[in-house]
């Protein structure tokens, strides 16, 4: 024997479910002005660029700062290592002056370096160990470069070709990172140390 089904008390109470389940759905709901913003999808593209354009053009900066410091780098290092060749080889013997050997490392690295700024120095020795290595920054940040000198070197003499530059640096990240000078700049320094060859000396200072 089945048992009677009450629809009427079904609906009614299924219709109070509802009924509550609406209020609470209403309750929960975001403000009508939020959801205006969240059904309008109009600018979406540009709100989320928005958000990824400063870490998207850090990134972009920060890669072409380090591939030109780089850069520069490789091209003072062999700058250097031309002209040391050169004065070793005695194709830049005994009779080179201070300006000629600035000139010849300007001109090698004109492309990216303002001669201006380029400082060099040309040592020579008894001894490798009276060799020093180039200046520093102090804790200030500043670079001391006043031990600087130039000698031209006789044949079969230890020598030390230096050469320093400050490369500007425009990314405060990029800066933050690896300059150590109180200019922001980063520290560029490129060396080269032989002995030269036995050619004819020139001058009577290598008689």
């Amino acid at each position: 024997m089945t048992k009677p089904v009450y629809s009427g008390g079904t609906e009614k109470r299924t219709g109070g479910r509802t009924c509550g389940r609406t209020r609470l759905s209403r309750y929960l709901q975001s403000p009508k002005i939020i959801r205006r913003f969240n059904g309008d999808r109009e600018g979406t593209t540009a709100v989320e660029f928005a958000m990824l354009a400063f870490p998207f053009f850090l990134l972009l900066f920060g890669i072409i700062e380090c591939s030109l410091l780089f850069f520069a780098g490789q091209m003072l290092e062999s700058a250097v290592d031309d002209v040391g060749r050169r004065i070793r080889t005695g194709q830049l013997d005994d009779t080179l002056t201070e300006s000629q050997f600035k000139q010849e490392i300007c001109d090698a690295t004109a492309l990216l370096f303002n001669c201006k700024e380029v400082n060099v120095d040309l040592k020579v020795a008894a001894t490798f160990d009276e060799l020093d290595d180039p200046p520093e920054p102090d804790a200030d940040g500043k670079l001391d470069l006043s031990s600087y000198s130039f000698t031209a070197p006789c044949p079969e003499q230890i020598a030390m070709v230096t050469v320093t530059y400050e490369w500007p640096v425009f990314t405060n990240y990029v800066a933050s990172h690896i300059s150590r000078l109180e200019s922001r700049n980063a520290l560029l320094n490129a060396i080269a140390v032989f002995r030269t060859e036995p050619y004819p000396a020139h001058t009577g200072a290598c008689s």
